[in-house]
């Protein structure tokens, strides 16, 4: 049976999560939503559609130990907390807009998360291309990657998201839509229509 994805990230969730009786959801992944503060409003809608398509995902917002460290300007707990969504999730998905190259903390969560997602299985070399992905928001969907980040897997819009989830997932697209886990890209008032670029 069909199970909604987690937020790892929030407490209630994460209990819920660790009840399930279900041994599929035990085994599927959880992708840590990397980010710049000033693009949650879109990871929010990215999340959601993770969700909805069955997969557990770490936001931070919901991070009640890593808001507490934040609010406390405590760079240690910041970091670790970091730390422990990463290494309680299997994928990574780097969020990217204009506003991410002025951040501190993704470039730290980037070569955190190259180091101790992939190296969990040095022999997979196809699935360790997906374990570390980034996302392009639609205001640089068409512009060139930092040299940092094109050793990952690149998602210019909804299409090739489509095609990221359902590789995670071992699944065949049509059975996702069919399922209505996700949406087409070209269904008209996608959820993701403001955020990503649809066509890509």
């Amino acid at each position: 049976m069909y199970k909604q994805g987690f937020n790892k990230a929030n407490i209630y969730e994460n209990i819920l999560w660790a009840f399930e009786k279900d041994p599929t959801v035990k085994t599927r992944p959880c992708v840590f939503l990397s980010h710049k503060r000033e693009d949650k409003d879109a990871c929010k809608v990215i999340s959601s559609y993770l969700k909805n398509a069955g997969i557990d995902y770490y936001l931070d917002i919901e991070d009640n130990s890593l808001q507490s460290a934040s609010n406390s300007n405590d760079p240690i707990r910041i970091t670790e907390s970091i730390k422990e969504g990463i290494k309680n999730s299997t994928h990574m998905l780097v969020v990217i807009s204009e506003k991410t190259y002025k951040s501190l903390w993704v470039p730290f969560e980037v070569g955190y998360g190259h180091a101790s997602i992939l190296e969990q299985d040095k022999l997979n070399a196809e699935s360790n291309k997906l374990k570390l992905s980034v996302l392009t928001l639609r205001d640089i969907s068409e512009v060139n990657l930092p040299d940092y980040l094109q050793v990952a897997y690149i998602i210019k819009g909804t299409k090739s998201l489509n095609t990221y989830i359902n590789k995670i997932n071992d699944r065949i697209e049509k059975s996702s839509l069919n399922e209505v886990r996700m949406m087409s890209h070209t269904e008209a008032s996608h959820p993701l229509d403001n955020v990503l670029n649809w066509q890509l």
